[in-house]
């Protein structure tokens, strides 16, 4: 009985890790679950996981440095990254770090499932080279002694059995052959040993000939290294498909189109076969090639085939089936009839066509045809199916992800066009501050690519600052209007701005702390603002970087009801409060925006 393959999930959602294990084990893993990256490592050390599906964002670390962990006490564990966001650069460190794949979340289960499949198959194929690698030597090895005529003296038991001819056929025996040229170098002292191959039909051995002086004797000893150098032939060839089933999953990272990366996973698979074509499939369900690679020139177009008729050959049933087709006699096979011409242009002799394709969606097909008998078996149709199963995942997923793309930029599209009209209808109520918001957005966008922050919390910060006196739709028209001082009722009014923006703003879902950012942009380091007098700690970076450039915008502009301060007095006002009341490191970054950068704020409208 087998030990079912255990899996370890590890994501701070209690719900998502309850429904992964049901699911998992339903489908006969073990399965261990982890609410943060310390438990997930921990869990991994105590006993061995073959797969690691890991969520990017724990609440004590990041997926990646968990699965790192995991990797340097278990290094066959393979891991799935789960993640949210569909950032390039986190999957391609993710995949140079060691993963086995990467998930967008939500995923379909039945893609998860097929991941996790294909990586406990990888981990079980990894422990079984390692098997293979540490294989027993015969023991006791044939053992043959020859004196200075080349006369063999002496054979041990296990000589005798292995080779019993060798003591009558002495030096002409396929072992000795050829040796007795060496033997004067022994007895000379120029040579003290000799390790060579020799070949006897599908068998091979070394042999390590030395001298022993005290007996004036050459020794031979017999390894029979048949074994070991299939073994290593395999490992050599299971390596060269790990290598391009590598690269041609980190391409599918980086490539800009389908076809660009089926050109690709041919360039790839050539280097394990003769001849590679992927096929496509019209809506009329023809079939044509798609891209190729192969010894010399190879063209599928040149050599006759009737693409229309291919529907009942072996790449059509392969297609309509949903199953590898191989074919082991190419030049017999039936349906290869109308492929003659470039069996013979080719020298083809088997062949095999594996589908690929996602949930009900046929993608293409990949064929494989080989100049050599016997070398497309099973594990390298299974090897091929893998090939086929993670082309699919990338070029669904690539697909999705262009949909994505283009609904993430209508939706922001939409949503910027949102956010400046209800600024501008803000505008309408206190013409006063018209275009305030709009170049406190502008500076607090530029401090944010100043201080290096990542460009989608900038993003965050140019809404934040379009949005941070929405609260002052709240406040009485006279009071915003007012061309002249405000009384203490009045200011107390004004200062509920940021507290009405944030009950206005709590509600509605936006991927950055808007609300917050606007309910603490009047704030101060020291405790001092407003509305909830919090200290530097309590205060999130957009409200720190907001409370700068208002402050700033605030001071610099002109106002109906007092002129602008300048620019010169606003940088003042933070340099001397720098650490008091604003943060040192956003006001660093606001002054080196004005004096070493020449920015200016924007007064057209």
């Amino acid at each position: 009985m087998t030990n079912k393959p255990k899996i370890l999930v590890v994501d701070d959602d209690a719900n998502l890790r309850k429904t992964l294990s049901d699911i998992l084990r339903v489908k006969g893993y073990s399965v261990a679950v982890a609410g943060t990256g310390a438990e997930g490592i921990a869990e991994a050390t105590r006993e061995f996981v073959s797969v690691a599906l890991i969520d990017l964002k724990l609440p004590d670390m990041s997926g990646i440095e968990v699965m790192g962990h995991i990797k340097l006490a278990t290094p066959l564990t393979e891991a799935i990254i789960l993640t949210g966001h569909a950032a390039l650069d986190t999957a391609i460190e993710a995949t140079n770090k060691g993963a086995y794949s990467y998930l967008l979340k939500p995923y379909e289960i039945d893609v998860l499932l097929q991941e996790i499949r294909h990586a406990v198959d990888r981990q079980q194929g990894q422990q079984e080279i390692l098997r293979m690698a540490s294989f027993p030597l015969l023991d006791p090895n044939p053992l043959i002694e020859l004196d200075s005529a080349g006369v063999v003296t002496y054979l041990n038991p296990a000589a005798e059995k292995q080779f019993p001819e060798l003591a009558s056929q002495g030096m002409k025996h396929f072992v000795l052959e050829g040796l007795y040229d060496t033997f004067a170098a022994f007895w000379n002292g120029a040579l003290q040993e000799v390790v060579r191959e020799v070949v006897d039909g599908t068998a091979a051995y070394e042999l390590r000939v030395y001298f022993v002086p005290e007996s004036n004797l050459v020794r031979v000893a017999v390894l029979n290294i048949t074994e070991r150098n299939e073994r290593a032939a395999k490992i050599e060839k299971l390596n060269a498909q790990l290598l391009a089933l590598r690269d041609i999953n980190e391409n599918l990272l980086v490539v800009g189109s389908e076809e660009m990366h089926f050109q690709f996973v041919c360039k790839s698979l050539k280097k394990l076969e003769d001849v590679v074509i992927v096929w496509g499939v019209s809506k009329e369900a023809r079939i044509f090639p798609i891209a190729w690679a192969g010894t010399g020139d190879v063209d599928p177009h040149a050599v006759g085939a009737n693409w229309a008729t291919m529907s009942d050959g072996f790449v059509g049933s392969a297609i309509r089936e949903r199953v590898p087709v191989v074919i082991q006699d190419a030049s017999a096979d039936e349906s290869l009839a109308s492929w003659q011409d470039a069996v013979q242009q080719w020298r083809v002799k088997t062949a095999v066509t594996v589908p690929v394709y996602s949930s009900n969606e046929i993608i293409a097909a990949l064929s494989i045809f080989s100049c050599h008998e016997d070398s497309l078996d099973s594990e390298f149709v299974e090897f091929l199916s893998e090939v086929a199963s993670n082309i699919a995942i990338g070029i669904h997923t690539m697909r999705m992800d262009k949909k994505l793309h283009a609904t993430l930029a209508s939706l922001r599209k939409s949503l910027d066009g949102t956010v400046e009209a209800v600024a501008r209808m803000l505008e309408l109520r206190d013409p006063y501050t018209a275009g305030h918001q709009r170049r406190v957005s502008q500076l607090a966008s530029a401090i944010g690519k100043e201080m290096e922050l990542p460009e989608r919390q900038i993003e965050g910060l140019r809404v934040i600052g379009y949005l941070h006196d929405i609260g002052k739709i709240a406040v009485p028209a006279e009071i915003l209007s007012k061309p002249t001082a405000l009384n203490k009722i009045e200011m107390a009014l004004i200062r509920e701005h940021s507290r009405s923006g944030y009950d206005i703003l709590k509600d509605l879902e936006f991927p950055w702390p808007v609300a917050q950012a606007v309910l603490q942009h009047h704030e101060r380091l020291d405790g001092s603002g407003y509305p909830e007098g919090l200290q530097e700690h309590d205060i999130i970076l957009e409200a720190k970087i907001m409370m700068v450039a208002d402050v700033v915008e605030a001071m610099a502009t002109h106002r109906p009801y007092r002129p602008s301060r300048g620019l010169d007095a606003a940088i003042n006002e933070i340099t001397v409060n720098k650490g008091k009341l604003y943060d040192p490191d956003v006001v660093t970054a606001c002054v080196r925006l004005f004096v070493e950068r020449g920015f200016h704020l924007d007064d057209s409208h």
